[in-house]
């Protein structure tokens, strides 16, 4: 049994960080599956004791719990300094601090005003429909009662009454997913193999995750050289490194999959054209 044991969920961008950063450092670790929407277990008791903020992932080392992804790839790149991919590189300054910044999943800042925040908005089609697979009521007393972070609590409440994104969401976050493409493939000019250079980083761990959120939320046409030909050539490297198959493809738990089916069938996402035309407005 390991020392380290990781709760997470299969589809969820943060747990996706927190596993790639494990992947990378070569580190084993038992697992705990948590279903979120659909079942709601990070609301339990049990796993309010471990994260009181109900968010996932949340790792525990010798039963001691440590929350937020940013924080788990810290310790385990300072526990484990000599061993797979150093995380945080030794010459990192304020523009790696920054760019962390901008791909974290930061509650304090509004929905898309980064990269990480709007892949929670991108999301949200799908946490609806998951959220239906149980009801109304159910919902709301788990969420209003049990969500450790208050500003979540009516959106989880709206979601579940509309059975997916309250009107003018969706679109209004269009326009942010184009600003945030547009912004990484223009970052992406420094020529370099990663996000912040010719070693893999924690920056990584966190761009990764958003970058197949939106190939799975199916807006086709990102990865494609003509289009975007700096995020290509970053995709085509980040997904065929053994971490990403690892940390992400074999922890999916299908539910996604299932709804994003029954949403677009064998085609793109339905707001794809207006993610287009926004990010031909932005160029």
């Amino acid at each position: 049994m390991s020392n380290y044991v990781l709760y997470g969920y299969g589809e969820s961008v943060a747990s996706n960080v927190v596993r790639l950063a494990l992947s990378e450092k070569q580190i084993s670790y038992d697992y705990k599956l948590v279903y979120l929407e659909s079942k709601g277990d990070h609301l339990k008791d049990d796993y309010k004791k471990l994260n009181p903020k109900t968010l996932l992932p949340t790792l525990t080392v010798n039963e001691k719990p440590i929350t937020e992804s940013i924080n788990i790839m810290k310790f385990i790149d300072n526990e484990h300094p000599d061993q797979g991919s150093i995380l945080f590189p030794s010459n990192q300054d304020e523009e790696f601090n920054k760019l962390l910044d901008y791909l974290f999943l930061d509650d304090t800042k509004e929905l898309g005003e980064t990269f990480g925040t709007t892949g929670g908005g991108i999301s949200v089609p799908v946490l609806g429909k998951l959220l239906c697979k149980r009801s109304f009521f159910s919902v709301c007393y788990d969420y209003l009662k049990n969500h450790g972070v208050s500003k979540r609590k009516p959106i989880f409440v709206m979601v579940r009454m509309f059975g997916g994104p309250p009107p003018g969401l969706y679109k209004k976050m269009m326009f942010f997913l184009a600003k945030h493409l547009v912004y990484t493939e223009n970052y992406l000019n420094h020529g370099k193999t990663f996000i912040y250079g010719e070693e893999y980083s924690a920056a990584d761990c966190l761009l990764t995750p958003l970058l197949h959120r939106v190939q799975e939320m199916r807006f086709h046409g990102v990865f494609d050289a003509n289009n975007f030909p700096n995020l290509s050539k970053y995709w085509d490297t980040i997904s065929e490194r053994p971490s990403y198959k690892e940390a992400i493809i074999n922890y999916e738990t299908g539910e996604w999959k299932t709804e994003i089916e029954k949403l677009y069938g064998d085609g793109p996402n339905s707001y794809n054209d207006l993610l287009w035309s926004e990010i031909e407005k932005i160029r």
